[in-house]
């Protein structure tokens, strides 16, 4: 048998829409339950590979239903397709990722690549940071801890968890600029003034309002490490303004989608730093470019998520760390405090400090739990 070649068998997509323990909002958004889908592809031997999209509309323009057909689409051709190595792999996948379809809706395409990716290294008994490079990056992953829009019960309790762990990064979610600087006061005071603080407005703020936030913290002594987002995604020149005029480093995120998106931030200096959410950016090959094409330009990476994702982009976050880390910045594996329940055998986790290991084990490095997949999803598509 050649353990480098696989015929695929067959392709079921499944909704995902587990309830959150605890309802979390942001400016654009707010949420009680998961939103997004998983691609599972199995082969002719019976190996496994997932991949997990979680569309945003006010992201990328992807509404959850479009993108679902979307990954259908993308799927549907595959039963019977045959991949006999890693470059004919990553050949046919950035043949694909190149399509309209897969540009169109970069969710489908990052769950359709990775559960390839996911089936592919599994069968060749590696793990998936090692189909692109034979050492990892890093040898560790520290998370952040990310504050949404709680009241003040829910943010003491948070605040209080953040400082048991002893996590020293905190991203916290801000909407006016009264609230933010409150809100500054209030983490310093709880977790200490060697806090590494950053915002994140998911566009709320013009660039004045941006700016007083800054100088109203700096005028009591407050810093923030960086500034996510002030302004809208399609402002390119205000996010340059508050970056030129202010200390903080600015990260752009939603205005970050794309490999035209980053050049235009690369030649027009927008900002210091991007954020990757694979998902957002279409998966691992293309977050890979982006984080490339930062780093020769001297900008720094966040390894961002979007909020009720599963192990499943837990998992591949840190595979993304592996290959074009360390990051800045790591958001992820946060299910155990936000999912009343995650798809897998074990949830993907971090430990003491935020810190995480790498995974080693083949592809993901995880194991679906079926009955916690049935009971957090339901089925959309098979093609057998």
């Amino acid at each position: 048998m050649n353990l480098k070649e696989l015929t695929v068998e067959r392709i079921r997509i499944f909704r995902v829409q587990i309830p959150f323990s605890v309802p979390v909002s942001h400016n654009l958004a707010e949420r009680n339950k998961s939103l997004g889908f998983i691609v599972e592809i199995t082969d002719s031997k019976g190996h496994r590979g997932v991949g997990e999209g979680t569309p945003r509309d006010y992201v990328t323009g992807e509404s959850p239903k479009a993108s679902e057909d979307a990954a259908a689409d993308l799927v549907c051709g595959l039963k019977g397709q045959v991949i006999r190595g890693r470059d004919e792999l990553f050949q046919f996948l950035r043949e694909t990722g190149n399509t309209r379809l897969a540009c169109e809706y970069p969710s489908a395409f990052c769950a359709f690549e990775l559960a390839l990716l996911d089936l592919y290294s599994r069968r060749i008994g590696v793990p998936i940071w090692k189909l692109f490079r034979h050492a990892p990056a890093c040898d560790t992953i520290r998370y952040s801890a990310v504050l949404p829009l709680f009241d003040s019960a829910q943010r003491a309790n948070f605040l209080n968890l953040v400082k048991k762990i002893g996590i020293s990064q905190v991203k916290a979610k801000v909407l006016e600029r009264a609230q933010a600087i409150e809100l500054a006061r209030e983490i310093f005071r709880v977790l200490g003034q060697e806090t590494d603080l950053r915002f994140d407005a998911n566009a709320a703020f013009s660039p004045t309002e941006a700016l007083e936030i800054i100088e109203g913290l700096e005028k009591e002594g407050l810093h923030l490490s960086a500034f996510e987002q002030p302004v809208s995604k399609d402002d390119i020149k205000a996010l340059a303004k508050i970056e030129s005029v202010s200390s903080v480093p600015v990260i752009a995120d939603e205005s970050a989608c794309t490999s035209q998106d980053v050049r235009t931030i690369i030649d027009e200096r927008v900002c210091s730093g991007i954020s990757i959410r694979l998902s957002k950016c279409g998966g691992m090959m293309k977050s890979i470019q982006l984080a490339e094409m930062a780093s020769k330009a001297g900008l720094f990476c966040q390894l961002g998520c979007h909020v009720g994702e599963t192990s499943i982009l837990s998992a591949a976050g840190r595979h993304l760390a592996c290959i074009c880390g360390p990051f800045k910045y790591a958001e992820g594996s946060y299910s155990r405090f936000i999912l009343e329940r995650d798809v897998t055998e074990t949830p993907c986790d971090f430990g003491q400090g935020g810190i995480a290991p790498i995974l080693s084990e083949p592809g993901l490095g995880i194991e679906i739990s079926d009955s916690a997949l049935e009971a957090g999803s339901e089925k959309i598509a098979e093609f057998s």
